[in-house]
Parts: C-alpha cells; sequence; structure tokens
C-alpha cells in the first residue's frame, strides 16, 4: 500500500455518535407533528444517507410527502441541541491527535459529510476537533451527495492528493460506495451505526472495530479486506 497522504472520515457513526441528540430531537419534532415517535434503532437507520431519506426513515409511509416539514422542524430543534447527548467514539480524540502529530509525513485529514456544515462544524468545534481538519465537506459544498464521489473529489483537489494516497474511514454502505465511486481506498468503521453484514457486503479494503485500529492499517499490519485478530476476509 503506499503512503496514505489524505484520510477522509465521515462523521455521524464514524467520529461522532449523535444518535442520541438525532433521537431525541426527531421525537420532539414528530410530536409538534402529532406523528408517532420512533424507537432509537429506527433513528440510527436513517442517519447518513442525507436530508430526504432521513426524514422518511422517521416517517410513517402515508406520510412521507412531509419530509420537508419534519425536516425543518427537526432542524430548528437540532440546531441548539445537537451537542447535548453526543459524544466522541472511544479513542477518536488520541487517534485525530495522533495522525496530526509533528511528523512531517502526516497525512492531512478532512470530513466528508451529507451533514449540514453549519451543524458538523459546531459538533466539531464542541469537541475541539475542528481545527484537526485541513478540509471540512458537507451538502452545501457540492452539488450530489454520497455516494456520489464528488465530495472526495472536491478534497483531493485542495489537499492535492493522488486517488492512490488517499482512504476513506466510514460507518455505512453510502461511505464504501463514495470512496469506490473516487477509487480510493476504503474502511469500513464496523463500530458505527451500519450492521457489519451490510457493511462488510460493500467490500470495503480494511474494517475495524475501533478507531484506534486505524493505525494498524496505516502500518500496513492489518492484511487488506480483514480486520484486526485475523476474521475472514471480506473481498
Amino acid at each position: 500500500m503506499r503512503a496514505i497522504t489524505t484520510i477522509i472520515f465521515d462523521l455521524d457513526g464514524t467520529l461522532v455518535d449523535s444518535s442520541a441528540d438525532i433521537f431525541n430531537c426527531v421525537n420532539l419534532a414528530l410530536q409538534e407533528m402529532a406523528l408517532p415517535e420512533v424507537t432509537m434503532e429506527q433513528a440510527k437507520k436513517g442517519i447518513g444517507p442525507g436530508s430526504q431519506v432521513f426524514t422518511q426513515t422517521m416517517l410513517p409511509r402515508d406520510q412521507f410527502h412531509r419530509w420537508e416539514e419534519l425536516l425543518q422542524i427537526y432542524r430548528r430543534f437540532y440546531v441548539d441541541r445537537c451537542t447535548e447527548r453526543s459524544t466522541l467514539y472511544p479513542g477518536v480524540e488520541a487517534l485525530i491527535r495522533r495522525l496530526n502529530g509533528s511528523s512531517p509525513t502526516n497525512p492531512n485529514l478532512a470530513v466528508a459529510t451529507n451533514k449540514p456544515r453549519s451543524m458538523t462544524d459546531r459538533i466539531l468545534d464542541h469537541f475541539g476537533l475542528l481545527p484537526e481538519f485541513r478540509v471540512v465537506i458537507g451538502p452545501e459544498d457540492v452539488v450530489r451527495l454520497k455516494p456520489d464521489p464528488e465530495m472526495i473529489h472536491t478534497i483531493l483537489r485542495n489537499t492535492g492528493s493522488p486517488p492512490e494516497e488517499a482512504l476513506l474511514v466510514g460507518d455505512t454502505d453510502n461511505d464504501i460506495r463514495a470512496g469506490k465511486n473516487a477509487r480510493i481506498l476504503t474502511c469500513g468503521a464496523a463500530y458505527g451505526y451500519f450492521p457489519r453484514e451490510r457493511l462488510q457486503a460493500q467490500h470495503p479494503d480494511f474494517l475495524i472495530d475501533a478507531p484506534m485500529e486505524l493505525l494498524t492499517v496505516l502500518d500496513g499490519r492489518l492484511p487488506k479486506g480483514e480486520r484486526k485478530g485475523g476474521s475472514a476476509s471480506t473481498q
């Protein structure tokens, strides 16, 4: 594997466990709309694909046409509550600090998320991580969301890294597909929201069970298609 000069992280389910705040704000919005509340499991299923899929996942089928109404109300709650219960996954802060150490060969770090930039920046700033990323790309910065590769192409133009020196880390099929569409290496975050078997079915180049395992990937000690401990190949 060539040296990695740019690492692109997804946000929700990869760096930050934001499910508690999302769950709370979705249900506050549904209450206001006099609609049934969702379970935490249902809320997690909607995280990642973009606004319309997210809100329709939360709505009864016969209410799908109200997705924009739900989105508007949800964002009104979420913008003020997006850091109340969210947490970094264990090891994320140590990983980011390590990757941004004193070595001149440290990779550029970036975030590519379908979450609006205002919320993304606020969450990263809350955890003191916003300055750690050279580039943060959200839906306002592109025409097409993940799994389209536009976000990744935008980041690579900014960092100057060729595709063969870039790695995307994400917890959903949208992330892995976006990385493959951009022809870069992909690493599945199996500790996130997406079921492991569905993540494996996307055939990421690597699969990790904790953020700090990414260092093993970068050190070349984790074979492609395998997770730490020599588990079955995903290829």
